[in-house]
């Protein structure tokens, strides 16, 4: 028997996740399929509903002081990535951000999968969501992917955190 740490934001977190994917997926379908589909708002919601769920996970219940503090990195990194989306000129403060939501993501997802903090398909779905999201937010820093391949990551990211918030939010 496995144990799991229960949050009790758990839903809303997993909503939240899930939005976030299904938007992104969304906004990259807009692209593909050349049609507009709110701008650059859809991503500055999906960047503030990744900032919610990391800091909804900050304050559950559960986790130990290392996954709480990358629960806040993420969620401080992504909040700057919001206001950054919404017009705001931040510098290099919008690199910082990168590295922040990156670095805390990243290592969320790990500590998620080693703690044990969703169930285990939602650990392991959020795990590879939080990899192919360091991913694109690698490649905004230094662009290493292009074509078909960026638009096959981009993808997988959003379809993994669909999963995972979907996976997150239901009951065992």
């Amino acid at each position: 028997m496995t144990t799991t740490t229960r949050t009790p934001a758990r839903p809303v977190v997993g909503l939240l996740f899930a939005l976030a994917g299904l938007l992104g997926g969304l906004s990259l379908l807009s692209v593909l399929l050349n049609f507009t589909l709110g701008g650059v708002w859809i991503g500055v919601i999906v960047d503030a509903a990744l900032t919610l769920g990391f800091l909804f996970l900050f304050f559950g219940k559960g986790p130990g002081m290392l996954s709480r503090l990358f629960f806040i990195i993420a969620a401080v990194g992504w909040a700057i990535l919001t206001l950054s989306g919404a017009g705001l000129a931040l510098g290099i403060v919008y690199t910082i951000g990168i590295v922040l939501a990156l670095v805390g993501s990243l290592i969320s997802g790990i500590l998620a999968f080693g703690g044990k903090i969703f169930s285990r398909g939602a650990n392991i779905f959020f795990l590879l969501a939080t990899i192919f999201m360091a991913v694109v937010l690698l490649n905004l820093l230094v662009s290493f992917l292009a074509g078909t391949i960026a638009i096959i990551v981009v993808a997988l990211y959003a379809i993994l955190l669909l999963v995972a918030g979907i996976l997150i939010t239901a009951r065992r």
